[in-house]
């Protein structure tokens, strides 16, 4: 039921396809044994983001701890092209097609990564700011500011924007 919505979050913090199916498989594994410890009446939506975004945040712990700085170029088998195309699709690639209007993903993709992840949790995943608060393990008034910054600043950029085709309309 909600996969899809953990998957498009999972692939925005990995920026990859099949991380993102890993991390969303180790949160239902996880959500499954830890089933027990879930209050009825609660969003279970919000549990499962919780669960994912700590699995990534552990993730990220480990792969720190074991830190191994290979040069992808010392493979013989490295190829540059192929390398560019794997990863040309930025992590928000799925939530920017589906976007009408390229200005619009243009102006969300810009945005920094703590401004992004509260707006996309907000506006696109429909969570309320609690939820994003226990997603993203921050206080509720971060939340509250991070989102009000977000839409500021897109606001602006919008209308930065709309003035352009304005502008070019009107010649």
């Amino acid at each position: 039921m909600h996969a899809e919505a953990l998957f498009r979050f999972a692939r925005r913090l990995t920026g990859q396809d099949e991380p993102a199916e890993d991390l969303v498989q180790e949160c239902f594994e996880k959500a499954l044994r830890a089933f027990h410890q879930y209050k009825a009446g609660t969003n279970c939506k919000s549990w499962l983001f919780t669960i994912l975004h700590n699995c990534h945040r552990m993730r990220l712990r480990s792969a720190q701890h074991r830190r191994e700085v290979l040069d992808p170029g010392d493979d013989p088998k490295f190829s540059l092209i192929d390398h560019l195309l794997e990863h040309e699709v930025s992590s928000e690639q799925t939530f920017f097609d589906q976007t009408p209007s390229a200005e619009v993903r243009q102006a969300v993709s810009e945005l920094s990564e703590p401004m992004r992840a509260v707006v996309l949790l907000s506006d696109v995943e429909g969570l309320t700011y609690q939820e994003i608060a226990e997603v993203l393990s921050v206080p509720l008034g971060t939340v509250r500011s991070r989102l009000n910054r977000a839409r500021n600043t897109l606001s602006q950029k919008l209308w930065k924007i709309f003035r352009e085709h304005v502008a070019v309309l009107a010649h």
